[in-house]
């Protein structure tokens, strides 16, 4: 570890989230990283309480699912296990869209909203909101399951992704800030043509990043261009990938380029992260200390092996619940 690398991780990160009204960030960091040791039974009562925690919440400061239980004839009291979320229906894109004002939590105030929204890749971009409490806790969990990929904060990276409004702004301002925090430097994915392939393969052999973060189908792109030109590529510690579907022989080219393993990852705006690979490579490990994860066929919960509809709910954002929230994906356990 470089010395400014040990200077952003204990010094610069942590005052830039202190000058942010941040800090519980470095909180949810030091749960995360106790709770991810917990037993399975453990998880799943931590799991239970927050559940039936967001529930009554949802119940009292939520039209839209006060509505919704009532039809049911549910009452998050009744909650006896995680099961019985499953007599609720799914909270689907199209509820968002139009209930967007009953999905929020009456009273929140107003300057704790943070207001984001999807890419829109599926449809209309769906607009949601979160607390800044929940921000923090999405970017704590964020650094966990980055280090599962031995990548920690202060370390160099770079990222290969296609969403322009996550990259940072330019300007000496921004730049300085970059570099104080070690932040990673970016191609644009959206836009992938020759001159920017060069580009971008020219800084990473200039700063030899540790890690390369990136859309799952621009990374596979840019290992089969390096490839079929014989180039000299950099060798990063490891590549998490994630946005897009990675089949086995893509995972298989990219690690043969690069000379590393690969980390595939789970997730959506909506909720951040929700399942990433560690260093075993056996599966990926749900981020559930703040999401419930189910997959849901016509015929009920999935069985192992079987595809199904995700449904997600966010044990942790009370400024706007989403619950048994349909993501759009198929999956199998």
């Amino acid at each position: 570890m470089t010395l400014h690398s040990r200077l952003v991780r204990n010094l610069f990160h942590p005052l830039s989230l202190w000058r942010a009204g941040e800090s519980r960030q470095l909180r949810y960091q030091a749960e995360f990283d106790r709770t991810q040791y917990l037993s399975a039974d453990e998880l799943h009562n931590l799991q239970y309480r927050r559940l039936r925690k967001l529930l009554l919440h949802a119940y009292a400061c939520c039209p839209f699912y006060r509505k919704r239980f009532d039809a049911a004839g549910f009452h998050p009291s009744d909650l006896k296990s995680m099961a019985d979320l499953r007599v609720l229906l799914p909270l689907e894109k199209v509820d968002i869209q139009r209930h967007l004002d009953d999905l929020i939590a009456q009273g929140w105030p107003k300057d704790d909203l943070i207001r984001n929204q999807t890419g829109g890749s599926t449809g209309t971009p769906i607009v949601f909101y979160l607390s800044r409490d929940r921000k923090c806790s999405r970017a704590a969990a964020t650094i966990r399951h980055n280090r599962w990929a031995g990548y920690d904060v202060g370390d160099s990276a770079a990222v290969l992704w296609g969403a322009p409004r996550d990259r940072p702004e330019d300007g000496w301002r921004s730049r300085l800030r970059g570099w104080a925090l070690a932040e990673p430097f970016w191609l644009d994915a959206g836009r992938l043509d020759e001159q920017q392939l060069h580009d971008f393969r020219r800084e990473l052999l200039q700063r030899r990043p540790g890690i390369l973060q990136a859309y799952a189908r621009a990374i596979v792109l840019f290992a089969r261009w390096l490839d079929s030109r014989g180039l000299e590529v950099p060798r990063p510690r490891g590549i998490i990938t994630s946005a897009e579907v990675l089949e086995d022989s893509d995972r298989a080219m990219i690690e043969r380029v690069f000379g590393c393993r690969v980390f595939n990852r789970y997730g959506c705006r909506e909720v951040s992260v929700i399942a990433s690979e560690c260093e075993a490579h056996q599966g990926m490990h749900v981020m559930a200390e703040g999401l419930y994860v189910e997959i849901e066929t016509p015929r009920g919960p999935a069985q192992p092996g079987e595809v199904g509809s995700v449904l997600i709910t966010d044990l942790l954002n009370y400024a706007m619940p989403l619950i048994r929230y349909r993501i759009g994906d198929m999956a199998a356990l």
